[in-house]
This record gives C-alpha cells, sequence and structure tokens, in this order.
C-alpha cells in the first residue's frame, strides 16, 4: 500500500540531505580557495586543484541528483494520491444498482 504522506516525507528528507551537501560543498569550496589565493603554487597545487575539480564537480552532480530525486517523490505522491481519490469518486458514482 502507497502512502502519500510518507512518500512525500521520503521526498522531504532526500532534499534535505541534498541541502545539507550543498552547504557542506560550499563549505569547503570557500576553504580551497582562500587556499588557493593564499599563494600556493607548483605541481602539488596543481594536482590538488585538479582533484579538487573533480571532486567538486560530482558532488554538483550528486546534490543535482537527490534534488531531481526528491522532486519526482513529491510529483509521484501527488499523482497517485488524485488518481486514487478519482478512483474512490468513480467507484462511488458508479452506475451499478447494488442492493445489499
Amino acid at each position: 500500500m502507497v502512502v502519500p504522506e510518507q512518500v512525500r516525507a521520503v521526498g522531504q528528507y532526500v532534499y534535505g540531505v541534498a541541502d545539507e551537501l550543498r552547504s557542506a560543498l560550499e563549505s569547503a569550496a570557500r576553504d580551497v580557495d582562500s587556499l588557493a589565493d593564499g599563494g600556493w603554487r607548483g605541481g602539488a597545487a596543481t594536482q590538488f586543484a585538479e582533484g579538487w575539480t573533480e571532486l567538486r564537480d560530482g558532488g554538483v552532480q550528486i546534490i543535482a541528483a537527490l534534488t531531481g530525486m526528491a522532486e519526482k517523490l513529491g510529483v509521484t505522491a501527488d499523482n497517485y494520491q488524485a488518481r486514487d481519490e478519482g478512483t474512490a469518486a468513480a467507484v462511488t458514482q458508479s452506475s451499478l444498482n447494488i442492493v445489499s
């Protein structure tokens, strides 16, 4: 049995996780930017920058995927609830004359 409220709750949780990851990534980016702006140069700095760029880009992709999943869970819950309510209304308005 699908419970739309629970599906929405999971969507909200996933969105919260994405938001926390976004904040953490932004905080790390500020720290890395301050390190790089501090004049760190050379081969190690270049390798670090390449690794950081890869990590940051991966984080952005994960955040986008989680946000998309959260949105889809909310839409799915809304669609399921609307379909369920429509089916219930159709059943109660049935033209069958069933005598108990």
